[in-house]
């Protein structure tokens, strides 16, 4: 981590550059930091009589990544529409030896290892289901909500057809309030107040090796 933390040091972002790294924390164990872009645009609007008028626009686009050795590998957190760029420089960094690859999980398995390490009362209230074989050719995408558990009721309707558990809510009753979708593609979207990161700490900790 020291090492791939030197790396990103060496392509800061600034205010002379398009994009760049901002590492705010580096052990043997962790990599902390930002991918920063800076994106310039002219925005063109037309006034009353006809007359158009151009702005010219800076935005700017972060990616906060967590890397370790093992575990989740590397994480993004509320990362922007495309993280493309960010793991191209990544690649470029690391000099290509090493490949970064999108995580497959079973969600059910994921959901219910988090339950027992958390310790918070929750329950699976929606389930979405895709690729559901209703006949050969035929496929259908379905999500399932109810006020209770709907894991039952999921297997009831799908029998022994195939199909791809795609992502499933997870709803706390207490002492938290709030919701957790988790993805199969080793995502999840955090709808509860966790100012201290024990909910995402029990998160990385319960994602499937």
């Amino acid at each position: 981590m020291r090492a791939l933390g030197k790396r990103l040091k060496a392509r800061p972002f600034g205010s002379d550059v398009s994009h760049g790294f901002v590492i705010d924390r580096v052990r043997d164990d962790l990599l902390e930091g930002r991918y920063i872009e800076r994106i310039e645009y002219t925005d063109t609007v037309t006034d009353p009589f006809g007359v158009e008028l151009a702005f010219e626009r800076v935005e700017f686009r972060q990616s906060s990544f967590r890397a370790t050795p093992s575990g989740p590998g590397l994480e993004l957190r509320d990362p922007p529409r495309s993280v493309q760029s960010l793991l191209n420089r990544l690649s470029e960094a690391s000099d290509f030896e090493v490949a970064i690859t999108a995580q497959a999980v079973d969600v059910l398995a994921w959901s219910a290892k988090f339950q027992s390490l958390a310790e918070l009362t929750s329950v699976v209230d929606s389930l979405q289901v895709n690729s559901l074989e209703l006949e050969p050719g035929i496929r259908a995408k379905i999500v399932i909500k109810g006020d209770r558990d709907v894991r039952s009721s999921c297997t009831t309707l799908t029998g022994p057809r195939k199909f791809s558990m795609e992502k499933i809510q997870l709803r706390f009753t207490k002492p938290s309030i709030g919701t957790i979708i988790f993805g199969n593609t080793a995502s999840a979207s955090l709808g509860v107040d966790d100012p201290e990161e024990r909910i995402l700490e029990a998160l990385r900790d319960s994602l499937p090796r």
